[in-house]
Parts: C-alpha cells; structure tokens; sequence
C-alpha cells in the first residue's frame, strides 16, 4: 500500500498525445480502419436506420388497420402524420449512434482490461530478460510473447518504431496513445523516469509488476465485498418488483369492476367504500408498471458497473437482459393472477 501511495503522488501520468477525438477512440478500441471511412459508414447506417423508422408509422397503421395516433387509415391527420414520422425518424438516428458509441467503448474496455490482466506477467518477464543481461529494449522486443493479446501488437509496434529515427522513450511513451489505461501510463512514466535517472530499472518493473498485482487483488476483494448487495438488488428487480406491480394492476382491475357494477344506491348506503372517486385506469397503470419496471433496471444495471468496474457506461449493458427478465416475471404474474381471480369473478 505504501509503494501505491508513493508511486500515485511522485509519478505523473504520461500525458496523452494530439489527435482528434475519433483517431483517439478507434486506437483505444484497436481499430486500424481510417477514421472518415469508418465514421462514414456509421452515419450511412444510422441514416438508412432512421429512414426505415420514418416510413414505418404510416405502414404499421396501415398493416394494422388502427390509431397509430394520428387517425386512422384513410382519415390521416398529415401535421400529426409528418410530426411523428420526423420525430421517429430522429428518434432512431440518435438510437443507432448511441449504441454505436456504446460498441467503442466495450471495444475499449474489454481491450483494457486484456491488457491489465497481463501487464505485471509482462512487466516480470521483462525485468527477468534485463537480469539476463539484456538492454531495456532488447528485453521488451524479447518479452512480447503472442499470449499477451494486445499488449504483444503494441510492444511490437514501438520496438519496429524505436529502431528507426525516434528513440526507445518517445515510442514507449506512443502506446498510451493506443491504450487507454491509466495503470499502464503509469507504469510507463514509472519506467521513463528510471531509464532516465539510470536506477535499477528491473527491480523498479518488478516493484511495479506487484503494485498492479495489490490494486487488483483490492478492486476484487471491493467486488466481492459487495456481491452481496448486487445479487440482493437483482432479486429485488427481478423477482419482487414485478411481483408487487403485478398485484397492484390486477387490484385495481378488480376494484375497476366492483365499481362499475355497485349502482349509485348501494353506493350511498355503503358510505362509498366500494366505489371513491378513482381517476386511475388499470391500462395506464399496468403501461407506468412497464415504465418503472424499465427505469429500475437501468439504475441497478449503472450501480452494478459502478461496483464492478468504477464505470457508469460499463454497467449499462446489463440493462436490455434485466429488463426483460423482470418484464417476463412481471407478464406471468400478471397473467397467472388474472387467470386465477377471473375465476372468482
């Protein structure tokens, strides 16, 4: 703990490079394909997407033969038409570039991770090569090994860079430019600074390779500290809340018809018990159960990316699966209920 507090404090980041914002991304994200074609390519998906989802309204309305909400077919209202064509069409440009930005980032994730995992094997091996004799950039051109994933490409690149015109340093401090980890800029400001200084660089890349090590033997003992609250929240979401808006709905359909049928004098000589002032319909309360069924999901989906990996995005991937493991337990409950009473009724 104390070489992390030392290191944090007295060694800087390396500093990011220039570039734009995209080149900076598809590099994190491995991608070597050409930063406009690649956006290009997107832009004409997202297009085609929201072209498809602007002619839609009118055909789903036609294919269906009902109110999409803006009259029926052959009465259409053409201001609503075209509102809710533009605003479907709008709807999806944004929808395919969000999920699009969100395909980057696991791409940069996962790709950051692969190299964590395998950075303190690396960083070993080359102190090991240097205690064989070996130069610094002997040792990390001997070291990249194939098993390294992405951490093996990278070193290869910066060795094939450094034996040109630009030194060993400026190519190493060149791959945080391709990897987005702050433990590996790190790491590599760590080992600059020794090159530089002429310290005992292998004994610094083993210290360095145990202090990764402690970091993320902490983030998984954090994780399984608070296992316990995510699997709690899961079953809250996926099991409990259904079940309660499913009880709910089903209630209130009941008391919807126990009030229809009680006339006005039965009513009045029961004090109203049976039939207050009710503006809720059970249509719209079973549409607000979806909503919240929905809206749950993505905050326990952000708090699980938030426990398991520091990261508010990370967590959003779990969203679509729990969502629709709660919908799901949420229908046959719901179905299971109506079955039941119906037979009461």
């Amino acid at each position: 703990m104390d070489r992390i507090v030392v290191q944090r404090r007295f060694v800087p980041i390396a500093p990011r490079r220039g570039g734009s914002l995209l080149t900076q991304l598809l590099g994190y994200a491995g991608i070597e394909r050409s930063p406009q074609l690649w956006l290009g390519s997107r832009l004409l998906m997202a297009m085609s997407v929201a072209l498809a989802a602007t002619v839609l309204p009118p055909l789903a309305a036609y294919a269906m033969n009902s109110d999409m909400g803006f009259g029926a077919p052959g009465a259409f209202n053409l201001t609503y038409m075209v509102g809710f064509m533009l605003l479907s069409g709008i709807l999806a440009f944004l929808l395919v570039l969000v999920l699009v930005y969100m395909h980057l980032y696991y791409l940069m994730h996962d790709r950051v991770r692969r190299v964590e995992d395998v950075l303190p094997d690396f960083l070993l091996m080359v102190a090991a090569q240097m205690h064989a004799g070996l130069t610094p950039f002997a040792a990390f051109n001997a070291a990249a090994r194939p098993e390294f994933g992405p951490l093996e490409r990278e070193i290869k690149t910066i060795t094939a860079r450094a034996v040109g015109t630009e030194s060993f340093t400026d190519a190493l401090m060149a791959l945080a430019d391709h990897i987005d980890s702050p433990v590996l800029r790190r790491t590599i400001s760590f080992f600059e600074n020794g090159l530089r200084s002429g310290g005992k660089l292998a004994n610094l890349l083993e210290t360095a390779a145990e202090e990764i090590r402690d970091l993320d033997e902490l983030r998984k003992e954090t994780v399984l500290n608070t296992r316990t609250y995510t699997i709690f929240l899961i079953f809250i979401l996926v099991g409990g809340l259904p079940l309660l808006l499913a009880i709910s709905t089903e209630f209130l359909g009941i008391f919807s018809k126990l009030q229809s049928q009680v006339n006005v004098n039965s009513t009045t000589m029961m004090g109203n018990m049976l039939a207050p002032s009710l503006n809720l319909s059970p249509d719209f309360v079973g549409q607000m159960a979806i909503v919240i069924i929905v809206g749950t999901a993505m905050l326990v989906s952000i708090f699980i990316g938030v426990i398991s990996e520091g990261k508010v995005l990370y967590g959003l991937r779990y969203w679509p699966p729990l969502a629709v493991m709660a919908y799901f337990f949420f229908f046959i409950v719901k179905t299971v209920l109506h079955g039941f009473l119906g037979m009461f009724s």
